[in-house]
């Protein structure tokens, strides 16, 4: 059975605080019961010392009187009850036990006493040095109970009863009055759907650990909108970019089959072959960027990244511009190098279809990280539009002149291998040119 928050809370504070109440009134009635006690057997002791004085070598009668005490006994020590109250006359001794003569009195706390059948009584024993021999003076008082009086036990339960239903309803109050901002971002969140996260929970005035939640789902909703408005455009970017060759396959095909006698296939084959080419590549892309945004488990490795740039630059092909390279040894970074190399052939590429006449690779460490520069010196881009290029599917004038069939995610891809590997990838300013910098972590 789940409980709600209030109620676990006011029973968990109302069963805290009926322990501490019963502990606390324990305490309070032990105490006056000891006190009640050692008041009742000052009253005892009194009265025997009264018998000490009224009889000291004097013959006592066989009936006294006492007052404040519940029976007085003059008993031989040989067991022979002398005088007695008018509670205990003609009743066996009280007590067996005879105190030491010095000192001359001693108390012991007895049931059952002779004249008081099922009731504890407080007894004290005293020598008096009457005519004839002495005397053992036994006197009593009834052993107070342990709640003190009735009266008294009833004011307790009362009090902690009241304070019980004081902490619950407290309880329940102040927690309510916590959780109405908790209720009023559940209720917010209750009206997001899959097509709107425009909704926004509200933030308590109040600076306390509620807020903070409050902060944080509403970042939360900012990342999650974000993210899901990145994903819409990418879809429809995505299939504007597949749907264009698509189209044009179809077309130059329904043409060709109203006339097919007119037709030069092999040129036709050759169009469509470069539309399936950029559908590929499109496709491969996307392949590419679904894996980095999987967080799919890497498989890091230790590598000299000028190593591994020098065997990229071995194997690759010769471009329109030469590439002239700067690497410094000993830059060693934790990476996954085939993404490395995907990176650093994307990056290359793109700068030897801007480039006037050169690429420049470099690779250096800079404060314990390692970097890798590539620099042509084309016309460059514009400081507006250098985080533009790094979103899906964007391409500049230039880019699309340049290429007609890129497919504009070149350098986002590169932009996720950089950040799987929590390192970073931007365009500096070189003064002339383009300058894309990679930073990741290096180490010893």
């Amino acid at each position: 059975m789940s409980w709600p928050i209030r109620a676990r809370m006011m029973m968990l504070t109302t069963l805290v605080t009926l322990v501490l109440s019963v502990i606390a009134a324990w305490l309070f009635l032990d105490h006056q019961h000891r006190d009640e006690t050692d008041q009742r057997l000052r009253h005892v002791y009194g009265a025997s010392l009264e018998m000490v004085h009224r009889f000291a070598h004097r013959a006592p009668p066989p009936l006294i009187d006492v007052e404040g005490v519940a029976a007085t006994q003059l008993v031989h020590p040989a067991g022979r009850v002398v005088s007695a109250t008018e509670q205990v006359r003609g009743q066996p001794r009280m007590a067996t036990f005879v105190p030491s003569r010095r000192p001359v009195a001693m108390d012991r706390q007895l049931c059952d006493v002779p004249g008081f059948p099922g009731r504890c009584m407080i007894v004290v024993a005293m020598w008096v040095p009457a005519a004839g021999g002495d005397l053992i003076a036994y006197s009593a008082l009834p052993d107070p109970p342990w709640y003190g009086s009735k009266a008294r036990l009833a004011q307790l339960v009362a009090a902690v009863a009241i304070g019980l239903a004081v902490v619950a309803l407290g309880t329940t109050y102040l927690v309510g009055r916590s959780l109405r901002p908790v209720e009023a971002m559940t209720a917010e969140l209750a009206e997001i759907t899959e097509t709107d996260f425009a909704h926004r929970v509200p933030v308590p005035a109040h600076q306390d650990e509620i807020r903070y939640l409050a902060t944080i789902v509403n970042r939360t909703l900012e990342l999650l909108e974000a993210a899901v408005r990145r994903e819409r455009s990418f879809t429809a970017d995505a299939s504007h970019d597949l749907r264009s060759p698509i189209t044009g396959a179809r077309l130059r095909l329904e043409e060709a089959l109203m006339d097919p006698g007119a037709v030069d296939w092999p040129n036709m084959a050759k169009d469509l072959l470069g539309d399936v080419e950029r559908q590929q590549a499109i496709a491969e892309d996307i392949l590419t960027l679904a894996r980095l945004d999987a967080d799919r488990p890497a498989q890091h490795q230790r590598t000299d990244l000028a190593e591994l740039v020098r065997t990229e630059l071995q194997h690759r092909a010769p471009g329109r511009v030469p590439i002239h390279s700067d690497l410094r040894p000993g830059v060693v970074v934790t990476c996954e190098p085939l993404l490395i190399s995907r990176l650093l052939t994307n990056l290359l590429n793109n700068a030897q279809r801007h480039a006037a006449t050169s690429v420049t690779v470099a690779v250096r460490a800079e404060d314990g990280t390692g970097v890798l520069v590539v620099y042509d010196d084309g016309t460059g881009i514009a400081p507006e539009h250098r985080e533009l290029v790094f979103e899906r599917f964007a391409r500049l004038p230039e880019s699309r002149a340049l290429d007609p069939r890129g497919t504009g995610l070149g350098l986002p891809i590169c932009r996720e291998i950089a950040r799987a590997h929590q390192g970073s990838l931007t365009i500096e300013d070189p003064g002339q040119g383009t300058c894309l910098v990679l930073r990741m972590p290096r180490v010893d």
